[in-house]
């Protein structure tokens, strides 16, 4: 005994003076009670425009009851995360444990308003915009979720659920390292549709505004919902808006920050010398903006119709676009975009807690980091993130000014100070061989316009078509086409307008009118990829297969649309049953897109079909690892082994609000490949009270 303990006592002091050593990462499900004000009252007609096929809810509720919500919880040694499938699966909260403050607003009230497309809306946390415009669709409901305790020691939760408007797929999966004090979201968004799509993405995180609040925004303008700009940090009458209680004027803030190629954003509570970051690849995320209730009675009000106990909130938003398109911006540099047919988005962030650094200048996932001078004295303060041995330096220009060899785990912080009577914007930070930080921020500036030309002629051409192309991203078709009119009448032959005719003569299934415009298009530029495509879509519409080949051929050599092009020839195989030249033309599409759902869907059949089942199982797999929220995967290893075992794993996994709609978006994928009997076992697996599931059985029996 006495030899067995003299050879574990060096491990057991190794465990306990290195808590690396035993770290882990833990996911679990509870349920958690929550005063709650429900939403009801449904609108039995669906709302017409941005969110077909979806209702709004017009009941709200006064008096609140316990409620228990599904939570999962993600937790490692140093944060700890709370899920809500139930509720858009947003992120309820989040905690740094060593000092149990929130880094992420934890609302411990579930107060649904009347705030989102739909109506209901809930204050806090981080919540997840895919499709048009926020609040999102599927912001209050549930969604489909699942949680995996994966091979490198991680643990994830996934949600996602379809945006019915525009049938793209969303999902998002929130990992949590066992080292690491900071937790990531890598979302992917899919539009598996012929067609472009709206393309609106934004993440809404909330943190509290006690504290003596400072947002951490790089930029030096920001920009409203209108495009127009104005300065930033400090404003023309010199109020420093980056302080919340700076901005006790007038109503709502909606800054838009812009100038800084920088993914990085954060806020600093000052008083409690603690703060929170969020940071991502500048062409992952280059949007960021901060929203203020107000702190006149207009916004303080909230803090009582939002919560109960947890005070008032602020907003500070990520996106994949520089602001929020509303009315007039269309009219500045910061338009709409649009979503690529059959494409496939995919991007990781980082959002973690600094604290002890009396301050945040810049951070990225190794850690945080600030820097003051006053008078000849630098203070410097780093927050690691993860273990981190290495020469913290400072250095003025090229030459180190002060270093220290650090040997730290995450959320360890170092604090130093020194002498210095240089200039503080030549000094920089570094970790190693790696610059955490540069004081002298005017080099990185944006030199991109923040104005569109005084002279540029909107009563055009093109300025209509331009106005178009807007209002059709945005889902305003009526407009739309009545823009597009406006350039055909200026220039009858003005080829992008004539498309966009196509394009909205195909949605709303005139197919014959849709062909016509390609058509004329075509005999501008026989070569245009967008009129192929739209010229190859209306034939297959029409029936007429010769011209759909010929038009996706040609739109092929077009970057713009070669992936969708490629897939729309795959399913015209799949159509004739050649399925060795479905598999060609998938893999084709694949090897330029190799994140395309649709492609991967169209080789998996393929390889089904001829029976390389091994084959189409590594495929399955590799998708299952990467996107494992899609539905297809389950429907497929059904189809394949139609057993007791798949026939569960399919029902239980599909969770969402409407999950009749997901079993009809995957069978009409079956069907629109021509696949119908593979459709009709799909539709037969669904529940059998939904009128439009029994309409589509019924046609495919017959």
């Amino acid at each position: 005994m006495k030899k067995l303990f003299l050879w574990l006592f060096p491990a057991v002091c190794l465990i306990n003076s290195n808590r690396i050593i035993a770290q882990s990462a833990h996911i679990s499900e509870k349920q958690t009670p929550l005063i709650t004000y429900p939403f009801s009252d449904p609108d039995p007609i669906p709302v017409t425009g941005k969110i077909y096929p979806y209702a709004r809810f017009e009941g709200y509720s006064a008096k609140g009851t316990i409620h228990e919500w599904k939570m999962v919880e993600l937790e490692n040694d140093f944060i700890k995360i709370w899920i809500t499938p139930e509720i858009g699966g947003k992120i309820w909260g989040a905690i740094e444990k060593e000092t149990g403050k929130k880094f992420i607003y934890y609302n411990h009230a579930v107060k649904f308003r009347d705030v989102a497309m739909r109506g209901p809306w809930t204050s806090g946390g981080v919540e997840f915009n895919f499709g048009v415009i926020g609040h999102a669709p599927t912001t209050s409901s549930p969604v489909d979720y699942l949680i995996r305790t994966n091979d490198d020691g991680s643990v994830s939760c996934y949600v996602g659920a379809i945006d019915l408007p525009s049938r793209t797929r969303w999902s998002v999966e929130i990992n949590l390292q066992k080292d690491k004090a900071y937790f990531t979201t890598r979302s992917v968004w899919d539009n598996p549709t012929d067609l472009e799509q709206s393309y609106y993405h934004w993440m809404n995180l909330g943190v509290k505004t006690a504290g003596d609040l400072e947002y951490t925004f790089p930029g030096n303008y920001h920009l409203g919902h209108d495009g127009k700009h104005s300065p930033w940090p400090t404003d023309e009458k010199g109020r420093k808006l980056n302080f919340y209680e700076n901005n006790n004027f007038e109503g709502y803030k909606s800054y838009h920050v812009f100038g800084e190629a920088t993914g990085f954003y954060g806020a600093y509570w000052h008083k409690d010398d603690y703060g929170f970051v969020h940071y991502a690849d500048y062409d992952d995320k280059p949007g960021k903006k901060v929203w203020i209730w107000g702190l006149s009675d207009q916004g303080m009000i909230w803090e009582k119709l939002l919560t109960d106990t947890d005070g008032q909130y602020t907003e500070i938003q990520s996106g994949r676009l520089f602001n929020q398109a509303a009315e007039g911006s269309s009219k500045t540099p910061f338009k709409n975009r649009g979503f690529a047919p059959g494409s496939t988005d995919q991007w990781i962030e980082y959002w973690f807690p600094v604290k002890g650094t009396q301050g945040l200048k810049y951070a990225e996932p190794a850690g945080s980091v600030n820097l003051q001078q006053e008078g000849n004295t630098v203070t410097l303060g780093f927050c690691p993130n993860e273990k981190t041995d290495g020469k913290l330096e400072v250095r003025n220009g090229n030459t180190p000014v002060f270093m220290k060899e650090i040997h730290s785990g995450p959320m360890k912080v170092t604090k130093e100070s020194f002498k210095f009577e240089g200039s503080y914007n030549s000094l920089s930070v570094w970790l190693g061989n790696k610059r955490l930080y540069d004081a002298d921020r005017e080099k990185y500036l944006i030199k991109r316009p923040v104005e569109s030309p005084s002279t540029f002629k909107w009563e055009t051409a093109y300025g209509h078509f331009l106005s178009g192309k807007e209002q059709e991203r945005q889902r305003l078709y009526k407009t739309a086409r009545e823009e597009y009119m406006k350039s055909l009448a200026i220039e009858p032959w003005f080829v992008p307008a004539l498309t966009g005719m196509a394009n909205l003569s195909y949605r709303s299934t005139d197919y014959r009118t849709s062909m016509d415009y390609s058509l004329k298009a075509l005999s501008v530029d026989t070569y245009d990829a967008d009129a192929n495509m739209i010229y190859g879509l209306a034939g297959l519409a029409l029936g007429d297969t010769l011209s759909a080949i010929d038009g996706f051929s040609i739109a092929s050599a077009g970057i713009s649309q070669r992936s969708a092009a490629w897939t729309a020839i795959a399913t015209i195989f799949l159509n004739k049953g050649d399925y060795p030249k479905a598999l060609n033309y998938a893999n084709k599409s694949l090897d330029f897109n190799q994140l395309s759902s649709v492609g991967t869907q169209s080789k998996i059949v393929a390889l089904r079909k001829i029976g390389m089942l091994k084959e189409a199982a590594v495929e399955l797999a590799k998708m299952e690892k990467r996107d494992p929220l899609n539905h297809f995967i389950r429907f497929e290893r059904f189809l394949n082994n139609p057993s007791a075992e798949n026939k569960t794993k399919v029902k239980n996994q599909i969770t969402g609000e409407l999950p009749h709609e997901t079993y009809l978006e995957n069978a009409m994928w079956y069907f629109r490949n021509g696949q119908f009997s593979d459709a009709l076992k799909i539709l037969e697996l669904a529940s059998q009270d939904q009128p439009v599931l029994l309409l589509w059985e019924g046609y495919l029996n017959h």
